[in-house]
């Protein structure tokens, strides 16, 4: 049973290593690429008890505050859910998020690096696979209005079938409106820094270049961003889980990947192929 297959252009005479695909199907393990350290449940508004009379109080003399102010911390949440929700509303930004990391099968590991630029509704992503046995291969997507490509190596561009552009590429699905988001608190260390978990996508796995990979579902994603008290994101970090078929072998596939953002409100051109 052959494996996961190198996407060497169509006109390519040589002949591709076969890798082997183990019978059974295995959950692949995700391992998040290491942020600070996360602080422990979502902030919530809790209420306080009453306290009980101190000496100092029957005294008529002010008490020194022995705990932090938790009505403050609670404003700073809600403030940087309200500012992330709506800095994601805009949807005329412009931006580049820079990733690395990994893609992951039964029986491979693929490192994965690239750019991702966003101008509004439109997307361009470029991106290099490592395939460990065949060498590398090079992948590329563009979304110009409602309309998408895809292109292995130097193939010619293909529209893209089984997948809606928003399912292609959809950096902050999660926080929009209806959409699921968790306040994870101020990163340790970082003053200003904060730590919320929501959805998106980066990279759907049918943009892994294999030619033998087919039928790729998307189970879940985890976004997972470092923004700033306005709400726009820094850095993070992005875990994907899904499945997909290899010479028509269900197997687990998930993609890891480090994000760094930059360029934002800078002039983009993305056109169609």
């Amino acid at each position: 049973m052959s494996g996961l297959r190198h996407a060497a252009p169509v006109s390519a005479v040589a002949p591709v290593v076969a890798l082997v695909v183990a019978l059974a199907v295995v959950v692949a393990a995700c391992a998040p690429t290491a942020l600070p350290p996360l602080p422990s449940g979502i902030l919530a508004t809790p209420t306080p008890a009453a306290p009980a009379p101190s000496a100092a109080a029957a005294s008529g003399e002010p008490a020194a505050s022995a705990t932090p102010d938790v009505s403050s911390a609670a404003a700073t949440a809600l403030s940087v859910l309200a500012n992330v929700r709506a800095f994601a509303a805009d949807t005329d930004r412009s931006f580049r998020v820079t990733f690395k990391g990994v893609s992951r099968h039964t029986t491979d590991i693929l490192d994965v690096k690239g750019t991702l630029d966003i101008d509004g509704p439109d997307a361009a992503l470029t991106a290099t696979v490592d395939f460990p046995r065949s060498g590398r291969a090079r992948t590329a997507y563009r979304r110009v209005g409602t309309t998408d490509w895809f292109r292995f190596d130097a193939d010619p561009w293909k529209a893209v079938k089984g997948a809606t552009p928003a399912e292609m590429v959809d950096p902050f699905a999660g926080l929009r409106a209806g959409g699921h988001v968790q306040y994870l608190g101020e990163v340790k260390g970082e003053p200003g820094h904060y730590l919320v978990e929501t959805t998106g996508m980066y990279m759907h796995p049918l943009l892994i270049p294999a030619r033998n990979l087919t039928a790729e579902t998307v189970r879940k994603t985890k976004l997972t961003l470092v923004v700033t008290a306005d709400g726009r994101p820094v850095r993070g970090t992005w875990n994907m889980d899904g499945t997909g078929r290899v010479s028509g072998q269900l197997q687990a596939v998930s993609i890891d990947l480090e994000l760094s953002y930059s360029r934002w409100g800078r002039d983009i051109t993305i056109s169609k192929p």
